[in-house]
């Protein structure tokens, strides 16, 4: 089934008195960071905090009567799920959704708390929808696709329909990739506005399924990342027909710069993403040369992400700043030794996180002893400061956090 413009607009008309506008604007602290004029589709503050309402509402008021009364099911590592389940309670229907146990909690205590049955099943996607599969057939379910449907492909292309309406002079439009989907949709409507814009998909190194058709690759799809959202190993037949026509290029992003992504759009942008919604900042972030001086839009196409994983992107975002390092200092065991540690950390106006004093160290002769102290510093160059005048002193030191 051949899918365009019009579909979206159709779709667009059938949702709309259910979804929210989001905002869509130009970030100052964001372009000034990636060196290109930011315009950011703030998708997080849609309802259950992603895009996949759009295209769950759109396949699900399609179903007929007899579909709504046998209920639906759906496989998703969260945003989908939501969307179904969402969706699904304004409707009335029966909503049945099976999640790969690498499924944040936080997904599934949302999911369930919309009234769908959660069932945790497989390691993968693929594994999870084996499983949809056979609830289909012995629950006559109707089966509501993340990606492989044209009319979730339809939904997902408001995105970009919203996003355009108000800035179409975009050079580029970056969109994240699992199964392909969204930037199927978002494709079709940003060609039909404008023929000029350049779209293109940006996925996690970890999962290049896209990446590795463009360039004729075959790099693994595996592993854990921060961007679980999109760890999807094949790109959908559907969206794929699409994405041949209308996408021009497919970048990676490391999970370093996704991390960065996530604490750049809380820090800076005063926004919560989750990886696959901060996967567009953490490209502009890995590859400015390439959008220097360009005006580009992402989508944070959604901000569900749990408090833990955040916090902990936070702080590794610290270690990497030089913000907060632990020493590890071998001293003579003698009485005094960290005292002259103290005054220079007071000295130095350093805040000390934590210590810990051994004189069990098997490492050390018995005369020795070990101190490990956390520190919180200005900044890399503070720290590298306080180790060089730690040295001097006469001690040796062990940087134990890398950046």
């Amino acid at each position: 089934m051949a899918i365009s413009h019009l579909d979206v607009i159709k779709a667009n008309s059938v949702i709309n008195k259910y979804i929210i506008s989001t905002e869509t604007s130009y970030s100052h602290s964001l372009s000034e960071l990636t060196g290109c004029h930011t315009i950011v589709k703030y998708e997080n503050k849609q309802h259950t905090g992603s895009f996949k309402i759009r295209g769950a509402l759109n396949k699900m008021l399609s179903l007929n009567y007899k579909e709504k009364i046998n209920g639906v099911v759906a496989m998703s590592a969260g945003n989908h799920s939501q969307g179904v389940a969402f969706s699904a309670k304004i409707m009335g229907i029966k909503s049945t959704i099976v999640m790969p146990d690498n499924t944040p909690f936080a997904k599934i205590r949302k999911t369930t708390d919309l009234g769908a049955e959660v069932i945790i099943h497989g390691n993968t996607l693929i594994d999870s929808e084996a499983y949809v599969d056979n609830l289909v057939e012995t629950r006559n379910l109707t089966k509501i696709h993340p990606y492989n449907d044209p009319d979730i492909i339809a939904g997902q292309g408001t995105l970009a329909l919203e996003m355009l309406q108000k800035h179409s002079d975009l050079d580029i439009l970056l969109v994240p990739v699992g199964g392909g989907g969204l930037i199927a949709g978002c494709s079709i409507m940003a060609k039909h506005i404008n023929k000029d814009i350049k779209v293109i998909g940006v996925q996690t190194e970890l999962y290049p399924s896209l990446y590795n058709l463009f360039n004729d690759v075959t790099n693994k799809c595996e592993g854990t990342t921060l961007a679980e959202g999109i760890a999807v190993q094949k790109i959908g037949g559907i969206p794929l027909s699409i994405i041949k026509k209308n996408v021009d290029d497919v970048i990676l992003v490391s999970e370093k710069f996704i991390e960065e992504g996530v604490s750049t759009f809380l820090l800076n942008d005063k926004t919560v993403a989750e990886g696959a919604g901060a996967i567009g900042l953490g490209a502009l972030l890995q590859h400015k040369e390439k959008f220097k001086d360009k005006k580009v839009g992402i989508l944070l196409c959604g901000g569900n992400i749990d408090s833990r994983v955040l916090s902990s992107v936070l702080m590794r975002g610290l270690v990497r700043k030089g913000q907060i390092i632990t020493l590890s200092i071998a001293m003579a065991d003698k009485p005094g030794q960290l005292g002259i540690i103290s005054q220079l950390c007071s000295e130095e106006k350093v805040n000390i996180l934590g210590v810990e004093h051994s004189r069990f160290t098997l490492d050390l002769s018995v005369s020795a002893a070990r101190l490990e102290i956390t520190l919180e510093t200005r900044n890399n160059e503070h720290a590298n400061n306080i180790i060089k005048r730690i040295e001097l002193l006469g001690f040796s030191v062990i940087v134990k956090n890398t950046k």
